[in-house]
């Protein structure tokens, strides 16, 4: 038979394995391409525009790129995700809701607003300042259906055409510059290019009914409310991005001159390039994290919240070295010499945008579970960082505003690892002095019961060698802690290899009786599997008492739910509270009516236990126990 601890460390490498699957699936390259591909083209569109039109002419592109840019990624982006999660979640045909699509137009007015107000210089090129305006108002609608559109690509896991599609419209906003370019360049000509780049989502029909079925069943996303998210996500992406934008203008409230101001915007704008690459892989991990929030993998989040937060410390060092070897040598490349900062000002800001990166994917977490309050703090948090180190004083304003870039992001980046490992509402607070106390328990108890029983597992076990063939122990995998699988040691007390038809039909009346209320138990009536001395052996529990070997290595505790086989846990769900603790050798349930009482009923007093449990009630639980097995007949046909 399997060694347990050989199958233990495969399970935790198929873990690991299973957590990085993604990266290696459908799509996942073809978003990465996509999206450099669009990053590049995105530069290349705006290198020509100055080239093309000069500094006097640019002016208006960049009005109209700087209304576009924060209009995108503080509403359009988070309406984009609401979209993914939704469609993650099961929800068919328009899943935009009404308050989305008022943002939207809430972000084209004010865009709209504030172009209006601009100085006269800028509408030079246009006929009148209201074709200007109209411009402006068409690149925030026409990108907000080019959002929804990547919304319903990536939420109906069509990661390949979603990846296209952002490297399409970048294309085709620079065919268009080039062909304005060669023929005529105007300042109206590149803004009709950045216009209708985003038409062609329609070349990847993002809106067809999806046919493919749902990842996540009702069950899972029961309960899972989005009010409130769109405003939380819209928050945290305004304060995010006042940390990434706000740099140049705080320079020059702290006196940087007109050279230090073009440093600081110079150094930033190449600095958050990267980042481009981050927005667009959140269509990739937002739908995995949103279903594994959906079927209550915890731990699993958890585990990407600590992975992230701990490979940005680490990468941060890499971006730093490389901002402070390449950084002054591509700034000056793509502005001018005279933009180029220094090596620690463009080292500080590479550290920087690596950890803002690691912040944006940290963030998908909360995003996935609908905790835009906790989002929305975290990145308040991090302004508020950054506002202190503004108060503090500098001597050189390019240094001061990098350095508070920076501890914003770090801090951004503590809060969220912190919102993230945080106890969810329905998960029970309980404090380390009872684990600590709990587990002790569990050694002792464990020790002393492997002794003092010693004896009659020996005894027993060459009962069950003489009464029939087959090894003495059995070795089972039952459901642990967080849904995972263990290896629990059970006397034998079932005919070896027996006919698993019984088991099946039992299977089939515990659905039967979950759909009807119906008082079927999870012991098995006159179980022809069981051998005579089985019999004997499960009326006492004795077939149990190997459990303490279970309890001694740490996959079981001496309290708790009892393990059920998979086929049984999965009746239950996965993600029921009753497989937040440990299984127990015994259990409030078991000092109830054992397994004489309808599984929803045992399952009901194991829920009562992860919310009650304490020291006192395990002192009492143990003690019950002892009179249960002489009162209450025991197991009578459950799978080995």
């Amino acid at each position: 038979m399997e060694d347990p601890k050989d199958q233990s460390n495969e399970d935790q490498s198929e873990g690991r394995a299973a957590r990085y699957a993604y990266m290696r699936s459908d799509g996942t390259l073809d978003i990465v391409v996509g999206s450099l591909a669009a990053g590049i083209g995105g530069y290349a569109y705006q290198f020509l525009a100055g080239r093309s039109l000069g500094t006097e002419g640019f002016a208006a592109i960049g009005i109209l790129l700087t209304a576009h840019f924060l209009s995108f990624v503080v509403v359009l982006m988070p309406i984009e995700q609401f979209v993914i999660r939704r469609l993650t979640l099961g929800a068919r045909g328009w899943v935009v809701p009404a308050r989305a699509v008022a943002l939207a137009v809430s972000a084209a007015a004010a865009a709209g607003l504030v172009v209006a107000v601009s100085g006269d210089d800028y509408f030079a090129a246009f006929s009148s300042r209201r074709v200007f305006v109209l411009f402006v108002l068409a690149t925030v609608t026409l990108h907000f259906f080019f959002a929804v559109g990547r919304g319903y690509l990536a939420g109906q896991r069509r990661f390949r055409s979603y990846g296209h599609a952002s490297a399409g419209a970048s294309a085709l906003r620079l065919a268009i510059a080039v062909s304005v370019a060669v023929l005529a360049p105007t300042v109206t000509g590149f803004a009709w290019a950045h216009v209708l780049g985003p038409l062609v989502i329609i070349a990847w029909r993002p809106w067809k009914p999806s046919r493919s079925e749902p990842r996540v069943t009702g069950a899972d996303i029961e309960g899972f409310e989005d009010k409130g998210l769109l405003s939380g996500l819209v928050l945290a992406a305004a304060a995010s991005q006042a940390l990434l934008l706000a740099g140049p203008l705080v320079a020059s409230r702290l006196g940087a001159t007109n050279a230090q101001f073009s440093v600081v915007f110079a150094t930033l704008l190449i600095a958050r390039a990267p980042l481009t690459l981050g927005y667009n892989l959140i269509a990739r991990i937002l739908p995995s994290f949103t279903e594994m929030a959906a079927r209550g993998e915890r731990r699993e989040l958890r585990a990407w919240a600590r992975g992230i937060a701990i490979a940005s410390g680490l990468l941060s060092v890499v971006g730093a070295l490389l901002g402070a070897l390449l950084g002054p040598l591509l700034v000056g490349i793509a502005f001018g010499s005279g933009f180029a900062p220094t090596a620690y000002v463009a080292a500080v800001a590479g550290a920087g945008v690596v950890m803002a990166a690691g912040g944006l994917f940290i963030g998908q977490i909360l995003v996935a579970k609908g905790q835009s309050l906790r989002l929305g703090v975290a990145w308040l948090i991090a302004v508020v960082a950054a506002v202190v180190m503004i108060v503090l004083p500098f001597d050189d304003p390019v240094v001061h505003v990098v350095m508070a870039f920076m501890v914003g992001e770090i801090a951004a980046l503590g809060a969220l690892v912190g919102a993230a490992l945080m106890r969810d509402a329905d998960e029970s607070e309980i404090s380390h002095g009872y684990q600590v106390v709990k587990r002790s328990l569990d050694i002792a108890g464990a020790m002393v019961a492997i002794v003092l029983l010693f004896p009659v597992m020996f005894v027993a076990a060459l009962a069950v060698k003489r009464d029939s063939p087959g090894p003495a122990f059995f070795r089972q995998r039952r459901v642990g802690r967080g849904g995972e699988l263990f290896w629990m040691v059970k006397l034998r007390t079932m005919i070896f290899d027996q006919d698993e038809e019984v088991f099946r039909n039992h299977l089939d009346e515990l659905a039967r009786s979950g759909a009807d209320d119906s008082e079927y138990t999870i012991r098995i009536d006159e179980d022809p599997r069981i051998t005579n001395v089985g019999a004997k052996l499960r009326k006492w529990s004795i077939d149990e008492l190997p459990n303490f070997w279970n309890v001694l290595k740490g996959s079981m505790s001496l309290v708790g739910p009892r393990p059920l086989v998979q086929e049984e846990a999965e009746l239950i769900g996965l993600d029921h509270r009753r497989f937040q603790v440990k299984p127990g050798v015994t259990g409030l349930a078991q000092v109830h009516g054992r397994d004489s009482i309808a599984l929803a009923e045992r399952t009901e007093w194991d829920v009562k236990y992860v919310e009650t449990r304490s020291t006192r009630l395990d002192l009492e639980v143990l003690f019950a126990t002892l009179g249960a097995v002489f009162r209450t007949p025991g197991d009578q046909g459950l799978e080995e």
